[in-house]
């Protein structure tokens, strides 16, 4: 039997992944949908659907909306324990802290929780033994929980940078990002259609990059995080192009490597998610290729078939991190990177840190 499971937000670009990943799930059942007041009592078919794959059969189901005070018996009614979200910030600041102090477990791509020092900010792959910071909310709150994906961009930057910091160290960060129209929500991919322009700038997203990095990337000690200390210099900017972010990368290592060893250290790391087989791990995290990343193309790497990729079934789809033009001077290196934001940078991400922790018993 599956485990029941709820959605918080119904019609956002998020949203629908998430709804598009949950469809066919081996292992959890998407028994609720919670929505805004215009989409109240239509069934998820009846929703506008805003990505480009075609709707895959979802749960016979209806929008609810209701007062945050009444989150609890709605999910209650249904037995439901896990929740996800992909609610806007506001939103998310008020819903999330409720949910838990109620003992519901949220897995949220939210973004005001990330840098709480109690909540674990977890990319699977990377470090799954920030996990253990749950169970200092269980026992505050009532066995209830929020767990947090990271921000989109921070994605194709840490995957790659994590083995090799493990392995040379890391002195330096400078990134140089291309950020898709979707990391700005449907409105501006509509928005910059119609026009043919989109403003480049996007503010705070250079500090969030910064401050999410070194959380990922430092030591759990007890019951806290020691940040990762090397510097950073980063800048982000919006381009035309609807799905998937870009990173430029600049690292300066703390010891002598090649680029044969650097190239052999990425294309063979695996981690945690691959040893436990989980629906969403892709089988190869990163994959480093000799030619030119092609958005178009490499949005679904990890995906079992490349040729013919179906999200809906395909869980692995879109799931893993390119890596191309690695080069090395001395201890310099760079790299560029790109994964999709909708998918690995969100809602697939967020539904493989789920699978991580229900795998792990961590719900109980």
């Amino acid at each position: 039997m599956r485990e029941k499971v709820a959605l918080l937000g119904s019609s956002g670009i998020v949203s629908q992944r998430f709804q598009q990943r949950l469809a066919n799930h081996p292992w959890f059942e998407l028994a609720a949908v919670f929505g805004s007041s215009e989409n109240t009592g239509k069934a998820l078919h009846q929703l506008t659907w805003n990505l480009p794959e075609p709707r895959p059969e979802l749960p016979n189901i209806e929008v609810i909306s209701c007062p945050v005070s009444d989150l609890n018996f709605e999910l209650g009614k249904l037995n439901i324990q896990l929740v996800f979200s992909a609610l806007p910030t506001d939103t998310a600041l008020e819903i999330e802290p409720f949910l838990r102090q109620a003992g519901k477990h949220v897995f949220s791509n939210s973004s005001p929780h990330r840098m709480d020092s109690d909540v674990p900010l977890v990319i699977p792959e990377l470090n799954p033994d920030h996990l253990d910071l749950l169970d200092g909310q269980k026992a505050k709150y009532h066995g209830g929980s929020i767990t947090c994906s990271t921000n989109c961009t921070v994605m194709p930057i840490t995957m790659p940078l994590k083995p090799i910091d493990d392995q040379f160290g890391i002195n330096s960060l400078e990134v140089r990002s291309e950020q898709s129209l979707s990391g700005g929500g449907l409105q501006m991919i509509t928005d910059a259609n119609q026009s043919g322009e989109v403003a480049p700038e996007i503010p705070g997203e250079a500090e969030k990059i910064a401050e999410e990095a070194h959380l990922l990337l430092g030591e759990l000690n007890g019951n806290e995080v020691t940040l990762a200390k090397f510097t950073t210099d980063i800048s982000c900017r919006r381009v035309m192009r609807n799905y998937g972010h870009l990173v430029n990368v600049k690292v300066e290592l703390s010891e002598n490597t090649t680029e044969e060893e650097i190239f052999t250290l990425l294309n063979n790391f695996t981690s945690l998610p691959q040893q436990l087989e989980l629906p969403s791990a892709p089988h190869q995290p990163i994959i480093v290729i000799n030619s030119d990343i092609q958005p178009s193309v490499h949005q679904w790497a990890g995906a079992e078939s490349i040729d013919n990729p179906d999200p809906a079934f395909d869980l692995r789809s879109g799931m893993a991190v390119v890596v191309s033009d690695l080069q090395l001077t001395d201890k310099h290196l760079s790299f560029t990177a790109f994964s999709e934001n909708t998918i690995r940078g969100a809602a697939g991400g967020c539904l493989l840190l789920a699978e991580l922790v229900f795998k792990q018993g961590l719900l109980v």
